[in-house]
């Protein structure tokens, strides 16, 4: 039960967890042609996830769901998690993340990220550009808010972010479902990764909080349009969360 509460502690990073559900479609296309540097993203996509946790002895306890679509202009994606087997008897996770808004000059530009979870009221970030503040809310009710700057994301956008820029900001401001916090995100290495859908070659970057309180480590696969792989996710209140691919479909891959 305690792996299970402190799972539920870890979710708001689970954020980082990833990517896509669409049956193919014709082979990707650059997202809106003149605005985004080097971002071949696939149209749309999926990702399956085995989610296990470390300091428990790798114990998987759910799978999770990314998918996305975009035209070149608009972007939606979500993320899907939930609890299996002996966890899944203990307590039914039914998490989702959604995330929505423009493909811009600066990459993708969140307008509305949504949680909804078993037995909560829904949580949402709400994205004023024009107004340079987003509102973090519960239900109707704001909680909490903060400003603003161009390469912003939230917490599902992000992994799709870092892969197609030229160049990584020195920091961006991660919105989850409950806060926000700013971060200095970094190249690590590229590499190979072993994964149970297979071995990648991959990109590894690591996002570092300015107060400490979560690290991310994702590898965005170089030869799958930088489908992230692998995430490492690290909060020192909880545990450590890790995902890893269990199969991909990124058409025209």
């Amino acid at each position: 039960m305690n792996t299970i509460l402190r799972m539920r502690g870890a979710v708001w990073i689970v954020g980082l967890v990833m990517l896509l559900a669409l049956a193919a479609l014709p082979a990707p296309v650059r997202a809106a042609q003149d605005n985004w540097p080097n971002a071949n993203w696939p149209v749309s996509g999926t990702v399956d996830y085995q989610v296990s946790l470390f300091g428990e002895g790798n114990l998987p306890v759910g799978r999770g769901r990314h998918t996305w679509s975009h035209d070149g202009h608009q972007y939606w994606m979500q993320l899907d998690v939930d609890t299996t087997g002996f966890a899944a008897m203990l307590r039914r996770l039914g998490y989702v993340q959604a995330s929505q808004g423009s493909i811009g000059a600066n990459g993708l530009r969140p307008a509305r990220f949504d949680v909804t979870q078993l037995g909560k009221k829904p949580e949402a970030a709400v994205f004023d550009w024009d107004a340079e503040r987003v509102s973090i809310r519960r239900g109707e009710r704001e909680r909490r808010s903060a400003d603003l700057m161009a390469g912003d994301q939230d917490l599902l956008s992000v992994w799709h972010q870092l892969g197609h820029l030229d160049e990584l900001p020195e920091s961006l401001l991660v919105v989850g479902n409950k806060d926000s916090r700013r971060a200095r995100p970094s190249r690590v290495e590229d590499g190979s990764v072993r994964v149970p859908a297979g071995t990648f070659a991959a990109r590894h970057f690591k996002i570092r909080s300015d107060d400490g309180r979560f690290v991310i480590d994702l590898w965005l696969a170089l030869d799958h349009a930088m489908v992230p792989v692998r995430a490492v996710l690290t909060d020192p209140k909880t545990v450590t969360l890790v995902l890893e691919a269990t199969a991909l479909n990124v058409p025209g891959k």
